[in-house]
């Protein structure tokens, strides 16, 4: 039988307290059921509070479309300048209508403040489209209701996520909730950076990307609601779980399944799994997995620094891995 009080724990454990934080199976039902109910009802509030702000709601959600297109837009007007630089445009009444109708409006355009948004194709020859496009009737607002069930989210995911720890923390020792207090604000720090160099990186400058490769002549640039909002989903989503990397390093080498000399020595196939996973988890083009991959090496490299300073206890670490497991099997 290992001591409680064995250095090799890497913590004292105080034995009252898990004899008395034990509980039957039945009273954890009771407990979980009690902490979900609580969560559940506090997300309908939140969702019934962000319901009346549809607009602000959308204005969030469609935001990395309109940087791509405030930034097409502006590419758009510099070529039509170069052009009537270079003398290309002498004779092409439609050019130097739109470049003249471009440069009047080019503040409010790019503010978003030009009425009638719909018509900018038509007088400003960027074919582009200023908006989504919902391709029936019911897209729009089942979008909106998935955006708002996710806004609720967010808003009170500290109480929800507080819900959760409470109901595991009642089975932990005292060093493994040490742990997760250190950790945490380093996870979540990495998962909303991961967001966010999703939501102002990544996407826009995807879908910028894509919409250059198409010839407007032969195929009109034109994103569906529902389309947008799966890929801006998902990619963000996947962003904050690819962020984790420099966490999950860290805990493989604590768990003791995963040395820094490893890490070191498989850095190659460690990169190219990078790149398979930034191509699967972005749009199919170079641009996107480039702009996913690049950060993860960056991460991976502070992985390593990590796991680098925490080198010398790993045999520690393997130590208080193996009596925890034959403490379990006593």
């Amino acid at each position: 039988m290992v001591q409680l009080d064995d250095p090799n724990l890497g913590a004292q454990l105080d034995v009252d307290e898990v004899a008395q934080s034990r509980m039957s199976f039945g009273d954890h039902l009771d407990e979980l059921r009690r902490r979900l109910i609580r969560s559940l009802l506090l997300v309908f509030v939140a969702i019934i509070g962000v319901m009346p702000f549809k607009t602000e709601v959308q204005q969030i959600v469609t935001e990395p479309y309109r940087v791509q297109w405030r930034i097409g837009f502006e590419n758009w007007v510099a070529e039509l300048e170069r052009q009537e630089q270079a003398g290309e445009l002498e004779g092409d009444d439609e050019g130097q209508a739109f470049l003249k109708y471009s440069r009047k409006n080019f503040d409010s355009i790019m503010s978003g403040d030009k009425k009638y948004k719909n018509l900018l194709p038509l007088r400003t020859g960027f074919v582009v489209p200023y908006t989504l496009v919902a391709i029936n009737g019911i897209e729009d607002m089942f979008n909106y209701m998935l955006a708002s069930i996710l806004f609720a989210l967010v808003l009170v995911s500290p109480f929800v996520v507080w819900q959760v720890w409470a109901f595991v923390a009642a089975g932990l020792y005292k060093h493994e909730r040490r742990a997760f207090y250190r950790y945490f604000p380093f996870m979540v720090a990495l998962c909303g950076s991961g967001v966010a160099f999703g939501y102002f990186v990544v996407l826009p400058f995807s879908l910028g990307f894509l919409i250059s490769l198409m010839n407007p002549d032969q195929v009109g640039a034109m994103l569906a609601v529902g389309q947008y909002f799966t890929l801006l989903f998902w990619l963000t989503v996947a962003m904050g779980l690819m962020f984790q990397l420099p966490i999950v390093m860290v805990a493989l080498q604590r768990v003791g399944l995963v040395t820094h000399a490893t890490f070191r020595k498989h850095w190659r196939i460690t990169l190219l799994i990078i790149f398979i996973a930034g191509a699967i988890f972005t749009p199919p083009e170079p641009m996107s997995m480039l702009l996913t991959a690049t950060p993860m090496v960056i991460l991976f490299g502070l992985g390593l620094l990590l796991t680098w300073f925490g080198r010398k206890k790993e045999g520690q670490y393997a130590a208080q891995v193996e009596a925890k497991r034959a403490e379990a099997g006593s």
